[in-house]
């Protein structure tokens, strides 16, 4: 359906348009406001009696939906997510993989894409991270080959790619792939804060869920106990960067205070909420626990949205960290938001943040 009019209560870029409507024509927002102010409606109209209207979500980091790997079975992961309202997301893969394991996967999700257009590249979390904050790495970590690298970043499908400012040689790598037109991020980490700016310089723009399997240069602390700069306050001190959140429901990956924190310290404009979702039965909660320890989320977007707001910010807020933030810092040009001119990709909700419908402009 690529014209037709809703009304219902239309989120807004700065507001919440209680008697709001949205007219999409040829799958682009012709109208996102008032009621009122609509002066030729478009396409069938639809009364949504007081359903919520916002721009689909926007997930740059998720590993699997349900049951399966987003590098197994990408197109069953994908349609996962988009019946929770994602339109847009990276299938993110993690480390321990081989260059042509990654090649592979690459291929796999990129065809995939053809078939489900949600997907909008591929985010590799590593290899390249500190071995202290992750699994199946050799115990001084995997550096950078350039002839490795380069090999992936030529299939023009990675988007995002997460590295540890601290192992040798990622600053060079963060500069190569940022010419290229990938967005790094670092994390998984205990970078230095002169580390974390030499990132930053070389083109770091983002930081993979803050709060989550990072720490401190110097451990154990000097002085005994005066508090050194771990890497989550090195990189909160700069400029220009955003931040990927995990807000599940009990606070186990970022606790409350701490996303209050952030959100004080750099603006929620600057956070990017995220999934971080793995595979798993999510009928138990939203967190996967393995041998008492967290491995990533069950998570979908609707829950994430909940949680956000649940957490006390308000619906504009929301959906700027599910959804405009993340469009804009991975460079999806006119997604990510409920204004004219914006690819019409719309998740009609309930009061409770339950799925009604999902109108996408592919």
């Amino acid at each position: 359906m690529k014209n037709y009019t809703l009304y219902g209560r239309v989120v807004l870029p700065d507001r919440v348009a209680e008697r709001g409507a949205l007219a999409v024509k040829d799958g682009v927002i012709a109208f996102a406001g008032d009621r009122g102010d609509l002066s030729s409606p478009v396409g069938e109209e639809f009364e949504l009696d007081g359903s919520l209207i916002a721009p689909g979500f926007v997930d740059i980091h998720c590993h699997a939906g349900g049951a399966v790997w987003v590098h197994e079975d990408p197109e069953a992961a994908s349609r996962h997510h988009l019946a929770h309202g994602t339109t847009s997301m990276l299938c993110t893969v993690y480390r321990g993989f081989t260059t042509d394991e990654y090649l592979d996967f690459i291929g796999k999700i990129k065809e995939a894409s053809l078939e489900c257009p949600n997907i909008k590249g591929v985010h590799l979390e590593g290899p390249y991270l500190n071995p202290r904050y992750g699994a199946e790495s050799s115990e001084d970590g995997d550096k950078p080959v350039r002839d490795d690298y380069m090999k992936l970043a030529a299939t023009g499908f990675v988007k995002q790619w997460t590295s540890a400012p601290e192992v040798k040689g990622v600053c060079d790598f963060i500069k190569d792939i940022a010419s290229l037109g990938i967005v790094p991020s670092i994390g998984h980490s205990s970078a230095s804060y002169g580390e974390v700016c030499e990132a930053v310089k070389r083109g770091a723009k983002i930081v993979t869920h803050l709060f989550d399997a990072t720490g401190t240069a110097i451990t154990p602390t000097r002085y005994d106990g005066t508090i050194e700069v771990s890497f989550d306050s090195a990189v909160l001190l700069q400029d220009d960067m955003y931040y990927e959140v995990i807000c599940d429901r009990e606070g186990l990956h970022v606790r409350p205070e701490m996303l209050r924190l952030a959100a004080k310290t750099v603006g929620y404009e600057r956070l990017i909420a995220v999934t971080d979702a793995c595979a798993g039965d999510d009928s138990e909660g939203e967190v996967n626990i393995v041998d008492g320890e967290i491995y990533g989320s069950l998570l979908t977007m609707d829950r994430v949205a909940k949680n956000l707001h649940a957490a006390g910010f308000s619906l504009p807020e929301v959906f700027t960290m599910t959804s405009t933030t993340p469009a804009k810092v991975i460079g999806l040009e006119r997604t990510g938001s409920l204004a004219e001119g914006y690819a019409a990709d719309v998740a009609v909700l309930d009061s409770d943040f339950n799925v009604k419908n999902v109108l996408t402009s592919y």
